[in-house]
């Protein structure tokens, strides 16, 4: 029988999920700039109608750059199931096009530095939670 809620390991998860958003940039230069996300005052991400059908074709750019908008796609439904705080510290951390460093972002939140790490191990883990049904979690 499988447990609706089984215990996570939250070290694993939180590396899966760490792993798939630090690739977040990559994939958004990879998509094309028509692909990267739109993002309003609430941290809400809007994408424009792409089809999440990946296409299956014979050239490796173009097969590249359908994952890449696919894998986007995934993200972005994920992160608009948090709230918009956590939308909003997992975006400055691994979304932000100017790279800005765990200093300056927790400074931008007002909160001390061991704080930062917890309410982003929390935020990671509720990420995890959102992607694709709770595909980056993984059980003890």
């Amino acid at each position: 029988m499988m447990l609706l809620f089984p215990e996570v390991d939250r070290k694993k998860t939180k590396k899966q999920a760490h792993e798939l958003l630090n690739n977040y940039r990559a994939l958004a230069r990879i998509a094309g700039r028509n692909h990267i996300p739109k993002i309003t005052t609430t941290y809400f991400f809007e994408m424009e109608n792409i089809s999440r059908k990946v296409e299956q074709t014979n050239t490796t750019i173009l097969n590249r750059k359908a994952l890449a908008e696919n894998e986007l796609c995934k993200i972005m439904e994920a992160m608009n199931q948090l709230d918009s705080y956590d939308r909003e510290l997992l975006y400055d951390k691994y979304m932000d096009r100017s790279y800005t460093t765990n200093i300056a972002i927790y400074m931008k939140h007002h909160m001390s530095e061991s704080k930062f790490y917890r309410e982003i191990d929390k935020a990671l883990i509720r990420f995890a939670e959102a992607y694709e049904n709770g595909e980056l979690l993984i059980e003890k």
